[in-house]
């Protein structure tokens, strides 16, 4: 027989004898063994513990879109063209705040200060994370105390220009919508400028004042 089996059976005749043997004839011996089996195994399961965990997670979807420089044409001399709407000048303002002019017919535009193209800043954004941006739609600008039809102003959604500054795309130029990267920080900068046009209308009935015109837009930055 194996070596490994003779002792089995060796062990297993040694314990029949020692505890069955022994105690069979005498239940108070096997209830006092069963009794410290049992302050054994309880013993062992008194070493365990359990306490409450907590899972706590925070969403920010949202993050802060600055305008920091406002757009502004400057001061300028415009003169309109009522014959034809296709006779209008126009001041194309870049994002680097260069500054060219054109004109159609007997329309007019001279730019007679420094310009200033806007910059709208991200900031508390996601790092490393694409934003979308979209340009305004077409609005015009207008002023006070002028008579129904008079001259206005126009910017159009597909004049729009942005220059990117940080980021992994920084100096990309971007025209009516556009992506952007934020930097490690979440933040980027965006420089805009846009075009600003004499009245298309052939219909305008008095041309321009000499005081401000004014006009709002949203510029649209999302995730």
């Amino acid at each position: 027989m194996p070596l490994n089996l003779v002792l089995r059976n060796i062990c297993f005749k040694t314990f029949y004898n020692l505890i069955i043997g022994d105690y069979m004839f005498n239940p108070n011996k096997i209830t006092k063994i069963l009794g410290a089996t049992f302050i054994l195994v309880s013993s062992n399961a008194a070493l365990a513990a359990t306490a409450p965990g907590t899972v706590t997670v925070t969403v920010q979807n949202t993050f802060n879109l600055t305008e920091t420089t406002a757009l502004d044409f400057g001061t300028i001399r415009a003169v309109g063209d009522a014959s034809n709407a296709a006779n209008f000048a126009s001041l194309v303002l870049a994002p680097d705040g260069g500054v060219t002019t054109a004109q159609v017919g007997a329309s007019a535009i001279t730019s007679l200060s420094t310009p200033t193209a806007a910059v709208f800043t991200v900031d508390s954004a996601a790092p490393f994370t694409d934003l979308t941006v979209t340009f305004p739609p077409d609005f015009t600008l207008t002023t006070t105390g002028v008579p129904s039809g008079a001259a206005v102003f126009q910017i159009a959604q597909a004049d729009w220009l942005g220059t990117i500054v940080g980021g992994a795309d920084d100096g990309t130029t971007i025209a009516t919508a556009g992506v952007m990267e934020t930097d490690n920080l979440g933040g980027v900068v965006l420089n805009v400028g846009t075009t600003l046009t004499t009245d298309k209308g052939a219909a305008f009935t008095s041309g321009y004042v000499d005081q401000a015109y004014t006009g709002t837009y949203t510029m649209t930055v999302a995730y």
